[in-house]
């Protein structure tokens, strides 16, 4: 068995264990028990109170991003401004984590000293920044935690439920692909994070189900680690079209990484569709996650074979991250246990979503002002 099919198991393993409750180990992720609906953003009984005094002006937040060189992670950004300074009159501080683990710890060590009021901590590997968090966690910084757990801390989560978008991305790629060439089998390969456990439990391996629920013969030849961003995505794509110039599904996990990716692509004569009105993919159908603004534009640009995405919420996960902080400052969620609060990302693609569909999704989500116009259309 290969070291990344263990790894696979390992995560399968955690996500069953966590169904029963998160166990004291770093890293384990709950496990969704339905297809998300269409996500509906709340404003808690904290905006309320707010405005009736309970809670007073200009608490500091540290606010953790894992790049600020990611579309999503500048809207998360954007929204975490805008709506603590609206709905609280709060000042956040964002915390850039520049794709890189040390910068990530060194961001919690800064927080700690600063002395700020709140923190939402986001990091790669929670493991490392454990004693920091549980020391400013004693000195009374109120806490939350996003995406992935911080270490074996019990303390609220806002987890995003990712795995049901990436499964439909998969089944739509596998079905689109056989439609088209059905003498050519599938080979796919997935570009993100090799050794993170949170993305393997919610894009690589769901994306891997929904093509092998369409496909059961179709062929793994790439999962390639390229967390170093953009120019890193770039470089493995050369490596991987150079070993297997038969591939002809890519998921990149990110949209820096999906850049780099079709960088890479339209530099070896790839990259393209037919640009009929069925957008028929020429050599290959890439996938990403974010749905940006020039990620939407793209894939309704029929010439392009990047058709498919899933979409983060950057608003909805924003307020739901503040809004947490402050419930646990009002005593209304308590700071040591695990409490879990869910967003849940969308799927978005050429044939199954309509344009107007996703310009609303997005200028709500990332306060875009897209057209159909500006999708040539």
């Amino acid at each position: 068995m290969s070291k990344k099919r263990i790894v696979a198991l390992i995560a399968v393993c955690a996500l069953v264990i966590s169904m029963f409750g998160m166990a004291a180990c770093g890293n384990q992720q709950p496990a969704a028990e339905a297809p998300a609906p269409a996500p509906e953003t709340a404003v808690t009984e904290a905006a309320q109170d707010a405005v009736e005094g309970d809670i007073p002006e200009g608490l500091e937040i540290a606010y953790y991003v894992s790049t600020l060189n990611n579309a999503y992670h500048q809207g998360d950004a954007n929204w975490a401004i805008k709506y603590a300074g609206e709905a609280y009159k709060a000042n956040i501080t964002v915390m850039d984590g520049k794709s890189d683990n040390k910068v990530m710890a060194e961001n919690a060590e800064l927080t700690l000293a600063g002395g700020y009021d709140m923190a939402s901590w986001f990091v790669w590997e929670g493991e490392t920044i454990q004693p920091t968090v549980e020391e400013a966690i004693a000195g009374g910084m109120v806490s939350n935690m996003f995406y992935q757990t911080v270490g074996t801390i019990q303390m609220p989560f806002i987890y995003v439920y990712e795995r049901y978008a990436a499964i439909k991305m998969g089944e739509v790629a596998a079905t689109k692909w056989n439609e088209w060439y059905p003498d050519t089998p599938i080979k796919y390969a997935v570009i993100g994070w090799m050794d993170n456990p949170t993305v393997d439990v919610e894009r690589t391996f769901p994306f891997i189900e929904g093509i092998l629920s369409v496909d059961p013969t179709a062929e793994e030849v790439g999962l390639l680690d390229a967390a170093g961003g953009t120019e890193a995505a770039y470089a493995v794509t050369q490596d991987l079209l150079q070993a297997h110039p038969e591939v002809n599904i890519i998921y990149a996990e990110s949209n820096d990484l999906v850049i780099g990716v079709m960088t890479a692509l339209r530099e070896a004569g790839r990259g393209l569709a037919d640009g009929t009105p069925e957008a028929k993919c020429l050599t290959e159908i890439v996938a990403s996650t974010d749905a940006p603004e020039q990620e939407i534009i793209e894939i309704f640009d029929p010439t392009s074979s990047l058709k498919i995405t899933m979409s983060m919420t950057p608003k909805d996960n924003a307020i739901a991250r503040i809004d947490n902080l402050m419930d646990i400052y009002l005593g209304n969620i308590d700071q040591h246990t695990l409490v879990e609060i869910n967003t849940f990302d969308q799927p978005i693609d050429f044939w199954n979503t309509s344009p107007e569909d996703a310009i609303a999704f997005f200028n709500d989500q990332y306060m875009g002002n897209l057209t159909l116009a500006d999708l040539g259309l």
